[in-house]
């Protein structure tokens, strides 16, 4: 009798373990969804204060700020005045908060993220060759992305208004023919992507896009409205984009047709590029503030940080020299690091474009 009982124990124990691999993304949205999911459908009536553009509050980085995304790598050059353009700069989901399905712009957890680690670590790769402007915006919570009910995709919508709103002020600052930079990252991109083809693409502002940095999100070049892949360095009004992986990750993305667009050589073919291209890497422990942290604000240069190369629709990183980089997202993705592995290569780069473009203007 009882090995009877052990037997159908043992059965029931390996059906429900079948079942929980074969549901297993379905019970990980659901463990995720009682965590980090609003309670409430999205309601437009609900949501909060939009930001007012034309107020310097509503900005995370502007030229008359200071902000992190002043800070200068050490050993690195400073801003060339002379290769000078404009970048509008869309900061990644930093809202977790299941209190609602958009950011307010006084949550000081999400703000804190993108004054401390994005705009340092991120938007600051651009400071050499431009003047940064970065909006605070009433971004999706991070459930918007697995969220199945449609209200993810209003309040997605909801945050693509305010990046809308706020490119148009950035837009007024843009003198006729004056050169500019599109950038973003994870959420951010999506806005980005959205912003190219839409409101950029087969306009006039097409002429003065220098080059969009679209990384961190599924972004594929049927989304780009007509604008192509950069192929080269130096190539201008075209856009890149990786999804950063380590080993044989699946990382956060599915889709092979991704683009990929390797910042150690600033091509979209396969080629293994080894460590010595990474000029250099700049890592931290993790996104929000972690326990002992000594300071901040440092910012280690590591040459040879990591290699890269194109392979199905990611950036796989075969060789990490750092420990400096520990964070993983599902996938070993290396996410929140797409821009800090190749800092010095990615700041270098956006030099080169500008001054690319205005000696081809």
């Amino acid at each position: 009798m009882l090995k009877k009982i052990l037997l159908t124990t043992t059965v029931v124990l390996f059906a429900l373990v079948g079942v929980g691999f074969l549901f297993r993304e379905s019970l990980i949205n659901l463990l995720v969804a009682s965590q980090i999911g609003p309670s409430a459908a999205f309601d437009e009536s609900r949501v909060p204060a939009a930001p007012d553009y034309g107020s310097i509050t509503a900005w995370a980085a502007l030229p008359e700020l200071d902000d992190a995304s002043d800070e200068i790598p050490p050993g690195s050059a400073a801003r060339d005045a002379a290769a000078a353009a404009k970048v509008f700069f869309i900061h990644p989901t930093t809202y977790m908060s299941p209190a609602g399905w958009n950011q307010s712009l006084s949550d000081k957890a999400a703000n804190w993220i993108v004054d401390e680690r994005v705009l340092r670590h991120q938007a600051s790769v651009f400071n050499r060759c431009c003047e940064i402007y970065a909006p605070r915006y009433r971004q999706a919570t991070f459930y918007s992305f697995l969220d199945g009910s449609g209200s993810g995709d209003q309040a997605l919508d909801l945050a693509y208004r305010d990046v809308l709103t706020a490119f148009n002020t950035f837009r007024e600052s843009l003198a006729p023919n004056e050169a500019f930079i599109l950038a973003g990252h994870s959420q951010g991109t999506a806005h980005a992507a959205r912003l190219l083809r839409e409101k950029i693409a087969g306009t006039a502002l097409q002429q003065q896009l220098v080059a969009a940095y679209l990384i961190g999100f599924s972004i594929t070049e049927d989304q780009l409205g007509g604008v192509p892949v950069c192929s080269a360095a130096t190539q201008t009004g075209c856009v890149v984009g990786w999804n950063t992986v380590s080993g044989d990750g699946t990382g956060l993305f599915k889709d092979e047709d991704l683009i990929c667009v390797n910042p150690l050589t600033w091509r979209t073919d396969g080629v293994l590029a080894e460590s010595e291209l990474n000029q250099g890497g700049i890592g931290y422990p993790g996104w929000g503030p972690v326990s002992g942290e000594v300071d901040v604000g440092a910012m280690k240069v590591e040459p040879g940080a990591a290699d890269a190369r194109c392979a199905v629709g990611s950036l796989v990183v075969s060789e990490l020299n750092s420990a400096s980089f520990p964070s993983r997202m599902p996938g070993n993705s290396m996410h929140i690091y797409d821009y800090s592995l190749f800092h010095l290569n990615i700041r270098d780069n956006a030099v080169q474009r500008v001054e690319a473009y205005f000696s081809r203007e």
